[in-house]
């Protein structure tokens, strides 16, 4: 039957697999009565053409560590993507499809890492697919060159590609994404987008008017336009010259949204079921049976077979150079591939000033540095402030299109873009790391989410940490952003309070095989302590002043705020008011050990105050009610330190007042 199936045109094949695409997807919608039909219809020859002809994947090993990596930036097109991932061999069942956007399903609404075989990242957001796969495209060249130099040449060698729509080209983070792109000259880096002129409220004309292809031309990349999107030989060809170019490339396919339905080409068909008269219609015109999740055997068998012919010699001969390498060689790229490189700081000791006095920004670029010459896989870069941040690798020079061995990577002022792009080294297996100030935490949070989401090993280094900043004024002081930032699940946040404590940050982030980590450091000169304790960090919180005789009262504080607690117990003990001082670097970690450690860190029945200089919300859960808390909760300032400290009454002597008061 197969023979003779495949004896008629390739043309005519190629058309059957993709209506077959076409009306599985549509089943899934109409099963879940919920999703996207019009990028199923629309854009289903791209995807068809795309893994048939060129993508380099092995279905039956979906975690191949060579696979050409693809990103449905679309995430609204999951039910596109699972279809084709189904009719191309993937171990997914039909069963599979049926619970389409039901829970715990292979099929979630939207793509997600780890829960479908062959999705490479969680999409959905827009523009933050396309974003990430700069970064995972980054990766690539990095990896490709440092696989040359360790002589096992092509065995991390593959292109990255997106299939995008206007949605993600409208986003901001996606042109921030693509500038750097083409500034780097990533020609591994294929743009499939889906022109079809239709958002989700109607009509691109009265969003989003302007020439793509001269702003991609602009941006330094290789565009390639008029591209049929109903023609599997002008989309393949269009892949093929991509292929040759030395700048990333962007295919502009002219697509017609909801294809076959009577709502064609407007947003009635984007995101809602078709009605069930013009469902029947479009699988007639479809030439599909008008029963549910109905396969032709004949189409999965050629489109399966098309890619087992195309791929055996590839894989072949990738598994014969993998069988030669050295164990160790093959230990290390398995580890890249399940994304678990350790690193150890166990042997490493901070080098401390003679004054003791030193910023927790400068001791975290000391060990930054140690870091990057213990493993050739930590890499990452500042949204132009690394002079700042105190995170330039100085014997690993600058990635660049002629240095794709560097390991600083000059993001410019691109912060949502370094975050997403730092997802797709983290991807790649790679251990990255971005840094700005803290205040601009705010236009990296959708792709920290994602992080988060993907449970990557991104971490994220934020600098100039509260109101003490000073005299850059309120634009510049963070209030809000550490509460921000502990309110994202699994996304742990660290604000150590010395140099000491920023080396105990570092162990317990590198000791995790998993999720994102925020690492909060201090401009300000902070006294190097006796007290702080590196290996006591990984608890969350621990004791740095133990009262001497009887526990009258608890000072919680972190970061630049442990000193003025120790000062302030310190006198209150000269006072008569015995109290305890305790260190909580990282809220999450504390909350995660066993209720005894918690309870004999903080006895429930004792007074508790907190100090941080900055929004009260993450500590009610430590104190009896809001007057125990010595916090900011309005925006900052500009002055001096000094001036802004006692403005809002966090210098020593308007804290110590307020506590005494409270203990007497």
């Amino acid at each position: 039957m197969f023979s003779k199936w495949k004896e008629q045109s390739f043309q005519e094949n190629d058309r059957k697999v993709i209506d077959q695409i076409r009306s599985l997807g549509l089943d899934m919608i109409m099963a879940a009565q919920s999703g996207h039909p019009g990028i199923v219809l629309g854009a289903a020859p791209i995807i068809y053409t795309l893994y048939k002809n060129h993508l380099q994947i092995d279905p039956n090993n979906p975690d191949w560590m060579a696979r050409d990596r693809f990103i449905l930036s679309a995430g609204h097109g999951s039910a596109l993507l699972y279809a084709t991932l189904f009719m191309a061999g993937y171990p997914l069942t039909l069963d599979d499809l049926k619970q389409f956007r039901h829970l715990h399903s292979k099929t979630p609404g939207h793509p997600e890492l780890g829960i479908t075989p062959g999705v490479d990242m969680s999409t959905g957001p827009l523009g933050q697919g396309i974003a990430t796969a700069v970064g995972m495209a980054i990766g690539e060249r990095y990896l490709n060159h440092y696989s040359e130099e360790k002589k096992f040449p092509n065995l991390l060698d593959h292109y990255t590609y997106v299939l995008c729509g206007d949605g993600d080209l409208m986003e901001g983070v996606s042109y921030e994404a693509t500038s750097l792109a083409g500034t780097l000259r990533l020609n591994k880096l294929i743009v499939l987008y889906d022109s079809n002129h239709v958002s989700l409220d109607g009509d691109t004309k009265m969003t989003f008017t302007e020439n793509v292809r001269e702003r991609f031309t602009a941006l330094g990349w290789n565009v390639i336009s008029d591209v049929d999107g109903e023609d599997c030989n002008d989309i393949d060809h269009a892949i093929s010259k991509a292929k040759t170019s030395s700048l990333p490339s962007i295919i502009i396919v002219s697509t017609t949204i909801g294809k076959y339905s009577k709502y064609q080409g407007t947003s009635k068909v984007h995101g809602a079921p078709l009605e069930e008269e013009d469902l029947q219609n479009v699988k007639k015109q479809l030439e599909v049976r008008d029963i549910p999740f109905t396969v032709s055997q004949e189409a999965i068998d050629f489109f399966q077979t098309s890619i087992q012919e195309r791929m055996s010699p590839i894989l072949k001969e990738w598994y014969t150079k993998y069988e030669k390498l050295e164990g160790t060689l093959q230990q290390e790229l398995t580890a890249l591939n399940e994304r678990h490189i350790e690193v150890s700081l166990k042997d490493f000791a901070l080098e401390i000033p003679e004054n003791h006095m030193e910023s927790t920004r400068v001791s975290s670029g000391k060990i930054l540095n140690h870091i990057a010459s213990s493993t050739p896989f930590f890499l990452g870069g500042s949204a132009d402030l690394s002079s700042s941040t105190k995170t330039y690798l100085k014997e690993n020079g600058d990635f660049s299109s002629s240095n794709p061995g560097g390991r600083n990577i000059w993001y410019g002022v691109r912060e949502h873009a370094m975050a997403a792009i730092s997802n797709g080294l983290a991807l790649m297996g790679l251990l990255p790391f971005a840094s700005t100030f803290l205040v601009f935490s705010d236009y990296l949070k959708p792709a920290i989410r994602m992080s988060a989401l993907m449970n990557l090993r991104t971490l994220y280094i934020f600098t100039h940490d509260s109101i003490t900043v000073g005299q850059d004024g309120p634009t510049h002081q963070p209030v809000e952003q550490l509460v921000a930032l502990r309110a994202i699940p699994n996304l742990e946040v660290f604000r150590p309070a010395d140099g000491n404590e920023v080396l105990g940050c570092y162990k317990a982030i590198l000791e995790k095989k998993e999720g994102p980590s925020a690492l909060i450091l201090s401009r300000n000169d902070v006294e190097i302590m006796d007290s702080t304790k590196a290996n006591e960090v990984s608890k969350g919180a621990y004791i740095v002043r133990k009262e001497e005789k009887y526990l009258q009262g608890i000072l919680i504080a972190t970061g630049e705020e442990v000193a003025l607690a120790l000062s302030v117990s310190e006198k209150l003990s000269a006072e008569g008011i015995d109290t305890r001082v305790v260190s909580m670097p990282s809220i999450e970690r504390f909350l995660a050990q066993p209720n005894e450690y918690q309870a004999e860190i903080l006895p429930t029945t004792i007074k508790t105050v907190v100090l941080e200089a900055g929004s009260s919300y993450s500590w009610y859960r430590f104190v009896y009610n809001e007057k125990y808390l010595v916090n900011v909760n309005e925006f900052g300032l500009s002055g001096t330190k000094d001036e802004v400290s006692k403005a809002f009454q966090i210098d020593f002597n308007s804290v110590f007042t307020k506590i005494e008061k409270l203990f007497r």
